[in-house]
C-alpha cells in the first residue's frame, strides 16, 4: 500500500460513520468495480461505518437496495446521475464522505454535490479504458475525467500504473485487496468441483471474468484450439458471463473453433469462487488492459500461478511473487507455446505458497481498507478543492 494517500491527515480530523459509495456499473455483473464496492462495503461494516451504493441495477425485476433502473434508452448516464442526486439529497443527514468510482458524469456529480452538501469527496479510478471513436465522445470523456480529478477532495488509483496515466492532478495509490480468508486453498473443494466438472489427470487452466473480447478471451480460446497443443491432456475452464455488448461472443467462438472439447464453460460464480479456483492448477489472464485486477489477486490468493499478458500491472504481479509466467498481449500463437510448455514440464511446486505469500504481504483486503478509512478520516467535513 501506497501511504502517499494519507498525506491529508494532518487536517482536522472528523468521525466518519456512513458512506455513500457511488458506482457507474451494476454490481450483480462480473466486474472488478463491482466487487470492489462489495467488499468495501463489507469491510467498511466491520470498522462500524454504514456504506450505501448508488448503482445501475444489472438485471430485470425488483432492484436491490441502492440500485436504479434505467429506463431511458437514450441517456442512461443522465438517468442514473440524476438517481444520484436524488439519493444524496435525500440521504445528506447520514453520511459524511461520498466515494465516487472512475471519472464517469455519475462521478462528477456525486463530487459536486457532496461538496455542496459539505460532505468530503473521494474518488477511485481503476483504470483507463480505451476510449470508443468519434471526436464528441473522445471530447467528453476526456472533460469529465478532467472535471473529476479537479473537484475531487482526493484522487487515488489502484496502481501505480494508473495513476501515471494522469499527467496532473496524479492520484495516490491504494492497491486494490482481495479477502485472503475467503480465498484460500481448498483440497476438498478441488476434489468436489474437479469431479463436479469431470476433471481426472488434465492440467486445468482457468479464466475469471467477463467473457468478452475486450479481456482478450478471444485470442485465448484461439490459443487453447491451436494444434500447437494436439496430443496434451489440458482443459481450460471458463468462469463468468457475457457481457450485453456482446451476447453471442462465446457462443460464436466456440462454433468456430475446431476442439471445442478442450472448453470447459462454467459461467458465473459467486460463493463457490474459491473451491473453483482450487479446482484449477493456473490462471490464465488475457487482458490488454487492467488497473489492479482482482480476479488475478484472488487466483493467486487460492494458490494459483498466473499466465498473464505482458501488461505493466500483470508483469508488476509476477515480478513481485517470483511467480508465473508472461506472454506478449494478443499473441495468441505464443501463449499457446507457453502453454504447450506447461503442459509438458510441469508447474514448480514452491510457486503455490510463493504466490499466496505475495497476495498476504502487498494486497490483502484489510490493509486496503484501513487506508481507505485514513482517507475518509483525514479529510475535514469542508474542505476545499487543491486549485487548478
Amino acid at each position: 500500500m501506497n501511504g502517499a494517500a494519507t498525506r491529508s491527515e494532518h487536517r482536522n480530523r472528523g468521525p466518519v460513520v456512513g458512506v455513500v459509495l457511488t458506482s457507474p456499473y451494476p454490481l450483480a455483473r462480473v466486474t472488478g468495480i463491482g466487487r470492489f464496492v462489495q467488499d468495501l462495503v463489507r469491510f467498511l461494516g466491520l470498522e462500524g461505518i454504514k456504506a450505501e451504493v448508488v448503482s445501475p441495477a444489472g438485471v430485470p425485476g425488483p432492484s436491490a437496495p441502492g440500485e436504479v433502473t434505467l429506463r431511458w434508452r437514450v441517456f442512461a448516464s443522465l438517468e442514473l446521475t440524476l438517481a444520484t442526486a436524488v439519493k444524496l439529497v435525500r440521504t445528506r443527514s447520514t453520511f459524511q464522505v461520498v466515494h465516487a468510482q472512475q471519472p464517469h458524469l455519475q462521478s462528477l456529480a456525486a463530487i459536486l454535490l457532496g461538496r455542496i452538501l459539505g460532505k468530503r469527496a473521494v474518488l477511485t479510478v481503476h483504470v483507463r479504458p480505451p476510449v470508443g471513436p468519434g471526436m464528441v465522445r473522445r471530447l467528453a470523456h476526456r472533460l469529465i475525467s478532467e472535471l473529476c480529478m479537479r473537484t475531487a477532495s482526493v484522487r487515488v488509483a489502484v496502481s501505480p500504473f494508473v495513476a501515471r496515466t494522469f499527467q496532473s492532478k496524479r492520484p495516490a495509490v491504494i492497491e486494490n485487496g482481495v479477502d485472503t480468508v475467503f480465498f484460500s486453498r481448498s483440497a476438498e473443494g478441488r476434489r468436489k468441483i474437479r469431479a463436479r466438472l469431470g476433471l481426472r489427470a488434465e492440467t486445468a487452466f482457468v479464466y475469471a471474468g467477463r467473457l468478452t473480447s475486450t479481456k482478450g478471451v478471444d485470442f485465448l480460446l484461439d490459443a487453447a484450439d491451436s494444434e500447437l497443443l494436439d496430443g496434451r491432456l489440458f482443459r481450460l475452464v471458463l468462469l463468468g458471463e457475457v457481457t450485453p455488448d456482446e451476447p453471442d461472443f462465446l457462443q460464436d467462438r466456440l462454433r468456430s473453433i475446431a476442439n471445442p472439447t478442450r472448453i470447459l464453460f462454467v459461467g458465473s460464480v459467486t460463493h463457490e469462487l474459491p473451491e473453483y479456483l482450487s479446482a484449477g492448477d493456473l490462471f490464465v489472464a488475457p487482458s490488454p488492459y487492467e488497473g489492479m485486477p482482482l480476479a488475478f489477486l484472488e487466483a493467486m490468493a487460492t494458490g494459483l500461478p498466473p499466465l498473464a499478458s505482458d501488461i505493466p500491472v500483470h508483469r508488476m504481479l509476477v515480478e513481485r511473487s517470483g511467480v508465473g509466467w508472461l506472454f506478449p498481449s494478443g499473441d495468441a500463437q505464443q501463449l499457446a507455446k507457453l502453454m504447450r510448455n506447461i503442459l509438458d514440464h510441469g508447474i514448480p511446486a514452491q510457486w503455490e505458497e510463493q504466490a499466496r505469500a505475495m497476495v498476504h504481504r502487498c494486497n490483502d483486503i484489510r490493509a486496503m481498507v484501513a487506508e481507505y478509512v485514513r482517507v475518509y478520516e483525514g479529510l475535514s467535513p469542508q474542505v476545499e478543492a487543491e486549485p487548478a
